[in-house]
């Protein structure tokens, strides 16, 4: 049976959705391509296997896993939300990869920008976490612009082919990330009206994503 494809939120550009068993092809090529794998610690090529092992065990974990896709339904990249503690409203944002060299498009920038509204409007974060590599500029300049800062360095503390480098620990608190909502918007949307997420597309939200991570987001 085929599973059934849930979108999480939709934009002027792309949308948000669940990550399904039938993504794993399209994930293992984006995550193998040589510009991805110098970014990863990854010491062997991956395999379809070998992905859909981990993405089940991830599942079982509670992870959040998505895919950005176009309104058309061209998949563009994905991300994973992970680490929740134990209320459900701080986790860690990691695991992104695009589809596509560079990679730095508007439709990529709003992917990222939806993930932190669905974080912060539609599930009531109040931060997220995560690292990212000293020399991964590109990487470090997309997360500052979002709202995120620095919170410490570990120094040659992760390993890839090309040697050690140095990660930066990185965060962005609800208020941090609406602090930069004006300039990312009219980067992404120019003089149109931003998507919203009403309260009641909130509560489908919380309902679907507390499914997913084993933990009751909408308690009353």
């Amino acid at each position: 049976m085929a599973e059934e494809r849930v979108e999480l939120v939709r934009g002027r550009h792309v949308l948000l959705r669940l990550t399904e068993d039938g993504d794993a092809q399209k994930i293992v090529e984006w995550r193998n391509r040589p510009e991805t794998v110098r970014w990863l610690n990854q010491s062997k090529p991956l395999t379809v296997e070998n992905h859909l092992r981990w993405y089940r065990e991830a599942r079982l974990r509670g992870d959040l896993l998505l895919v950005f896709e176009t309104l058309d339904r061209e998949p563009i990249g994905c991300t994973s939300i992970f680490d929740f503690d134990h209320l459900g409203t701080s986790a860690e944002w990691g695991r992104l990869v695009s589809a596509h060299v560079g990679g730095g498009s508007v439709r990529m920038l709003e992917a990222c920008y939806l993930l932190h509204r669905l974080c912060f409007d539609g599930l009531g974060f109040f931060r997220l976490h995560g690292r990212v590599w000293a020399d991964n500029e590109r990487a470090w300049r997309i997360y500052q612009f979002l709202g995120w800062v620095q919170e410490g360095r570990r120094r040659k503390h992760t390993l890839s082919q090309d040697g050690y480098h140095d990660v930066f620990v990185i965060s962005a608190f609800a208020e941090e990330f609406q602090a930069a909502r004006k300039v990312v918007e009219v980067k992404i949307y120019g003089s149109e009206t931003p998507p919203e997420i009403p309260e009641a597309e909130a509560r489908r939200l919380r309902k679907i994503v507390g499914a997913v991570i084993h933990r009751p987001l909408d308690a009353p």
